[in-house]
């Protein structure tokens, strides 16, 4: 049985996070049987749910949120022996990594447009204990981003 596991940041997005992550949940439906859906509450909760989806063997794990919880997602997945897909739905401030990857910002076009056949690599980087996709910033950037409202 194919199964997906879907990460939401419920304060990512605005109001309209559960609007979206019903439209995710839909869409994903029409390719596996099965589609389970976390709420992260706390920092870590994203690394903890990928990471405890890949030692179940799901086929897919999916981010709905900003580049914090994309990162966090891929960061459990990172050192994970048998690896599940991995995709997601930008739904956060910035999005970089789907600005990079050519990934529509509005989440509604992101996830009418996802399609399962198309895949992209993508080579993950470690800086200590960190992992990180395509961006590593120091000063005021980071800073800045930290101190936004959920």
């Amino acid at each position: 049985m194919k199964k997906a596991l879907l990460i939401v940041n419920p304060s990512s997005g605005g109001e309209k996070a559960k609007e979206y992550e019903e439209m995710a949940e839909n869409k994903l439906r029409t390719i596996f049987e099965e589609v389970q859906v976390l709420h992260t509450e706390k920092s870590g909760d994203a690394t903890n749910f990928a990471r405890e989806g890949a030692l179940e063997k799901v086929d897919s794990v999916f981010a709905m949120g900003g580049d914090g919880t994309v990162n966090e997602a891929i960061s459990g997945l990172a050192e994970q022996e048998e690896r599940p897909n991995f995709g997601f739905f930008p739904l956060g401030t910035v999005n970089d990594l789907a600005r990079a990857l050519n990934i529509p910002i509005d989440p509604e076009e992101a996830i009418q447009q996802f399609s399962i056949e198309h895949t992209k690599p993508l080579d993950i980087g470690k800086i200590n204990d960190q992992y990180f996709m395509n961006v590593v910033a120091i000063g005021t950037i980071p800073e800045a981003i930290n101190d936004v409202d959920p």
